[in-house]
């Protein structure tokens, strides 16, 4: 989609599998550790195909994309304009940190592991998700990390009202649902064609799958109704009559829980088989685990995993970069699979502040990170940053948010994005919006907004160049150009009502491909 400033009087809208990781207990590496190993590692590669790099990104390009991989959405208006005017040698260093212990790092988490844990069927839209979206987000505020999340994902007991993390298990409708997701999310490898025969494209066998799945077999539904009140949960249960959550498919072989490729699980004849699967999987020295954790990782923020798709990490599937894979694998689990110390090391790099822009050379480039890949908002960065935008029109007689609005806004938030979904874990760079996007925000409640944002920048800027300053600022994080400016302000002069073309203005630059995109 690309808006054109036309000559009339108004806007139209155009419209691999590596060793296992070794790990130190004791090892504490810092973050420059991690920077230094991706750019060594991405630079030697680009040395050896002689593939020249484009420089690094702007402020105003790098403020724009930090924001939108680490919280979730654009920054707003003054912190662009603190950030242009700081003269701090550290200042971008010190904005990851930052965004790192924001409220919002947590949130955009959250979006990205419940869309990955989370079906989106029928059957899982039937049950509350709002527990997990709690549960999740707290965790991710108190830095979670990834092995705690797969532990207590896996081995997630109770009602779901007292344990949100149970939804996982109450979402799945089947044994074979559930470990062909835990296969793909925390370990990184399609087995769901082993369910029946053994895999065409790999040496995955049934007795690999049916080990795996096995362990998911003693899943039960909890029920209790307290006077009108039902509550509902999960849990690992070796009672023979109860009835059990999963269902399990025709195909079943029946096969003792055994690790992946391993050996047959050491699980009690009476009690719980999942606390044993769940030590397995988020040890330091699973070969899949670590790898798998930092692949999806590197994907968020550079638009493409190490292995891609994410999913598919076989030995037929090559990495582009395998060393680093492997070193990263193994800095991860030595430094607890904390997300944010990864994180920090990526965006420090200079393959992460490399302009998206290409130069001669790399523009077909899209495996050596010689620049950025430029990338679609999802439906929940879009919906958070139009509100950076709209809260323009916010001032000091803005009531603090209570628990009846914060609910409002999340089912807003929640419908927004079901609106604008796309295709499940969709490549970064496929748009997968268009006309319904612009007819949303030309009919919906978003209008009146735009509106609002715009009408407040008017009052307080007055004239027209520092109105036009401010609405590129607060939309695309920039200044804009002497052309565009020119544009803008020959289209005011010549509109009747200069109201209304400001609000022009603001929904044009809302709906231009640089505001629905990261790059």
């Amino acid at each position: 989609m690309r808006v054109l400033f036309p000559t009339g009087t108004a806007f139209f809208l155009v419209a691999t599998l590596g060793p296992t990781v070794a790990v130190s207990g004791d090892a504490k590496p810092e973050p420059a550790a991690v920077t230094r190993l991706i750019d060594e590692a991405v630079q030697k590669r680009i040395d050896a195909k002689k593939v020249p790099v484009s420089p690094v990104a702007s402020d105003a390009e790098f403020i724009r994309r930090v924001y939108l991989d680490i919280a979730g959405e654009i920054p707003p208006l003054t912190r662009v304009q603190a950030f242009f005017e700081s003269k701090e040698p550290d200042k971008r260093a010190k904005l990851i940190d930052e965004l790192l212990a924001c409220p919002e790092y947590a949130r955009r988490m959250t979006d990205i592991w419940k869309g990955l844990l989370l079906p989106n069927t029928a059957a899982s839209a039937r049950q509350k998700h709002d527990p997990f979206v709690q549960w999740l987000e707290k965790g991710f505020a108190e830095n979670k990390r990834f092995d705690a999340l797969a532990r207590d994902v896996l081995t997630a007991s109770g009602m779901q009202d007292e344990h949100g993390a149970v939804t996982f298990f109450m979402t799945h409708e089947s044994v074979d649902e559930i470990t062909d997701r835990v296969a793909r999310v925390f370990l990184g490898v399609q087995i769901q064609c082993a369910q029946c025969h053994k895999h065409p494209f790999g040496d995955w066998t049934q007795a690999d799958y049916w080990g795996m799945a096995a362990f998911f077999t003693k899943v039960k539904p909890l029920y209790v109704k307290e006077g009108t009140v039902q509550r509902y949960g999960a849990k690992e249960d070796n009672a023979p009559k109860s009835k059990p959550l999963l269902m399990v498919p025709p195909s079943r072989k029946d096969v003792p829980p055994t690790f992946l490729r391993g050996e047959k699980a050491n699980v009690p004849a009476e009690g719980p088989y999942l606390p044993v699967l769940a030590e397995w999987i988020a040890s330091p020295k699973n070969p899949y685990f670590a790898r798998a954790g930092v692949n999806r990782v590197w994907r968020q923020f550079f638009g493409r995993g190490l292995v891609n798709p994410v999913d598919d990490m076989t030995d037929e599937n090559k990495s582009s970069h395998p060393e680093l894979l492997t070193e990263l694998a193994r800095e991860f689990a030595a430094n607890g699979f904390d997300f944010k110390h990864l994180i920090r090391g990526i965006c420090n790099s200079a393959a992460y502040q490399r302009t998206s822009k290409p130069v001669e050379g790399n523009a077909d480039d899209k495996t050596l990170y010689s620049h950025m890949a430029v990338r679609v908002q999802t439906p929940f960065q879009l919906f958070d940053s139009l509100e950076v935008v709209f809260a323009l029109a916010n001032n000091e007689k803005t009531p603090p948010p209570t628990d009846a609005t914060r609910k409002v806004k999340a089912g807003e938030r929640g419908r927004f994005a079901v609106f604008f979904r796309g295709e499940d874990d969709a490549d970064p760079a496929d748009y997968e919006a268009g006309i319904p996007q612009v007819l949303y925000l030309m009919n919906s409640g978003h209008h009146y907004k735009i509106a609002k944002a715009a009408n407040e920048v008017v009052a307080k800027k007055k004239t027209p160049e520092s109105i036009t300053e401010t609405m590129f600022l607060a939309t695309l994080s920039r200044l804009p150009t002497d052309q565009e400016t020119k544009k803008v302000l020959d289209y005011i002069a010549r509109a009747p009502d200069k109201r209304s073309a400001y609000h022009d203005v603001l929904w044009t630059l809302l709906n231009l491909t640089e505001f629905l995109s990261n790059h």
